[in-house]
């Protein structure tokens, strides 16, 4: 009977994680026993930090713990990833990549996880990373590693940002657990772009 329960329960949790991928590598997290939680000050919460206009939400650091700051910022010390259209590459060139005011980027170990779980499924992709269901359709799809995303001003994202939507909330935090972080204009020395092929 004991067996019969444990193969369902590794049924549920497998099925769970087909369309959610939020583990960071054990390599990753900073060698501290507990994770420092969000502790907004006082007079903000998450959701007047949201409703303020895009371009117009204040810094972190105005509202939230820097030690909470320090700590995420920390698990990308071992490099960042993010996909963008090998369209816009191919039309802007390649001597840079990112936008002047930020481009969001991932854990490069959450991306390793997040593309073998995802196995080909474009949707499963676009939905952890925060992207419009369906944005991706039809469009080839480049993957961008930066080593050392710490050149580039990694930091926590303010929402102002080009690529920040409807799904972006205070804390660096995707919907679906990833974490997220802002990187600068990265030059063509210090990434690596690799098609991908998801449908």
């Amino acid at each position: 009977m004991k067996i019969i329960w444990l193969l369902i329960a590794i049924l549920i949790v497998a099925n769970a994680q087909q369309d959610s991928c939020y583990e960071v590598d054990p390599k990753d997290p900073p060698r501290r026993k507990e994770k420092i939680p969000l502790i907004y000050h006082s007079g903000w919460t998450q959701e007047l930090v949201v409703a303020k206009p895009k371009g117009n939400r204040p810094q972190p650091q105005e509202y939230m713990n820097q030690e909470y700051i320090d700590q995420h910022l920390k698990y990308f010390r071992y490099g960042a990833s993010f996909i963008i259209t090998t369209a816009w590459l191919d039309n802007n060139g390649r001597e840079f990549v990112g936008n002047k005011n930020g481009i969001f980027v991932i854990p490069k170990s959450q991306m390793d996880q997040l593309l073998n779980t995802a196995n080909g499924n474009l949707s499963i992709v676009e939905k952890n990373l925060g992207v419009n269901p369906g944005s991706w359709q039809f469009r080839r799809l480049s993957r961008i590693d930066v080593p050392f995303p710490e050149k580039f001003n990694v930091r926590m994202p303010t929402g102002n940002e080009v690529g920040a939507n409807q799904y972006w909330r205070p804390g660096g935090v995707l919907p679906n657990g990833l974490l997220e972080a802002v990187i600068d204009m990265v030059p063509k020395s210090d990434y690596q772009e690799f098609q991908l092929n998801l449908q």
